[in-house]
């Protein structure tokens, strides 16, 4: 058992050290956003629907980074707590909520994997490219447990299974640690150990296409027309889908599994 905590604290410890870095750096750049043009659909499909759930709740933000999301979420949720492994990031939020006179949000320095809140403490909890840095059993464990029975989860996270992107990633390893694992089939369907209600929905295969144009003028065309090609496809052969770059994933009734 050491052992096994020895090694789950220096995957902890490399995860901390590399966030760390990037936000004592650059604020949290990693220098391929550029890429991430194409991603306005399922980024936007993930606010909007973030939004939409926590307006007048509980709102917790799993890696929140710099603080920018949360702070967004301000001004439809009643309060909203984030949480990152990075204590440089958190300050960093701190700060603009202070800067903004910004007073019903709180940032916190904690792991995901063993949150530091009371059961059902949350109506809504979301997450930005996270999960896939978690060991999920645990993760997944924690989300229901800090869950209101009414609450609903919601992340955007990369899939694992496409061979371009996972060539990029092969190319680009000072960008990440070397314990990331974008999401498989397997860990999404692990999610309806947890939660009674799991939807997914699924983006940007063909889209990948238009990723070297980034948000240029011909690139947010291109996207636009590849993304519509893409949820037609995902419609016809559901077996694709798990070749996107990104999945949203919707998890309601949360299953408490106590000593998990």
């Amino acid at each position: 058992m050491s052992a096994i905590h020895g090694m789950v604290n220096a995957r902890k410890e490399r995860e901390k050290a590399l966030q760390d870095a990037r936000f004592k750096v650059n604020d949290g750049s990693r220098g391929v956003e550029h890429f991430y043009g194409i991603t306005g659909e399922s980024h936007g499909y993930f606010q909007n629907r973030v939004a939409q759930l926590s307006r007048g709740k509980r709102l917790l933000e799993f890696g929140c980074g710099n603080g920018a999301n949360a702070l967004r979420l301000c001004g439809q949720a009643m309060h909203v707590a984030g949480i990152d492994i990075s204590d440089v990031a958190v300050e960093i939020g701190k700060s603009r909520a202070a800067e903004s006179g910004i007073d019903n949000v709180d940032f916190f320095a904690m792991d995901a994997e063993k949150l530091r809140f009371e059961n059902d403490s949350f109506d809504v909890i979301c997450g930005v490219g996270i999960l896939h840095h978690l060991d999920l059993v645990r993760a997944y464990g924690e989300l229901a447990r800090t869950l209101r029975p009414s609450g609903h989860a919601i992340f955007i996270e990369p899939l694992g299974h496409n061979p371009v992107i996972n060539l990029f990633r092969r190319v680009t390893p000072k960008i990440r640690t070397p314990d990331e694992h974008p999401l498989r089939q397997g860990e999404l369907e692990l999610a309806s150990e947890f939660f009674g209600e799991v939807r997914l929905s699924y983006y940007h295969l063909c889209a990948l296409a238009a990723a070297p144009f980034g948000a240029s003028t011909f690139g947010n065309r291109l996207s636009r027309m590849l993304n519509r090609l893409d949820r037609r496809l995902f419609t016809a052969v559901p077996s694709m889908t798990k070749y996107a770059w990104f999945v949203v994933i919707e998890m309601s009734q949360p299953i408490k599994r106590p000593g998990i």
